[in-house]
């Protein structure tokens, strides 16, 4: 390998994990965000807009989602079962609205589920590879980011933490 491809490739290995760092940290102050909801929730929230910040006082469970992730339905049961003070919402992301839209109302999840229209949601957690799930606390703040399926004992014991 000649020397300038392999330092090309260096700096694009180094940017792609540096990538992963961006965002929403646990231990910090969640961004806030409105969204619009597409479905989820026996359709009872569609139009309606959620703003995190009116959601303080209670934890609070995202999970971001597309409809190609084929462990996101699966989370989503998991977070959605057995954790009536949090509320747990979906944000679709790296997916175009009608796909959410279908794989909301296919799916029939239990929760709602909004539209990340600009990418800013996602933008601001450091969304760049799915299924992502954050965490957080009565207080607004971040406890616990999960890349890829969370359920068992570590989800009972991040919704403990989260709900203290």
């Amino acid at each position: 390998m000649s020397r300038p491809f392999a330092a090309l490739a260096a700096l694009l290995l180094m940017a792609a994990l540096l990538q992963g760092c961006a965002g929403a940290e646990a231990g910090t102050q969640s961004p806030d965000f409105t969204v619009r909801i597409v479905g989820g929730a026996d359709g009872s929230w569609t139009g309606r807009t959620v703003t995190l910040s009116q959601l303080r006082g209670r934890p609070v469970v995202i999970h971001f989602t597309a409809s190609w992730c084929n462990a996101c339905k699966r989370i989503f049961d998991a977070v959605t079962t057995g954790y009536a003070d949090v509320f747990v919402m979906g944000v679709g992301v790296m997916d175009r609205k009608p796909n959410i839209v279908d794989f909301v109302r296919s799916q029939g999840l239990s929760a709602p589920v909004g539209y990340d229209e600009d990418g800013s949601i996602a933008r601001d957690y450091g969304v760049n590879t799915l299924p992502l799930t954050v965490f957080i606390d009565r207080d607004g703040v971040l406890v616990e980011r999960v890349l890829g399926v969370v359920e068992g004992e570590r989800l009972r014991s991040i919704m403990e933490r989260i709900s203290a």
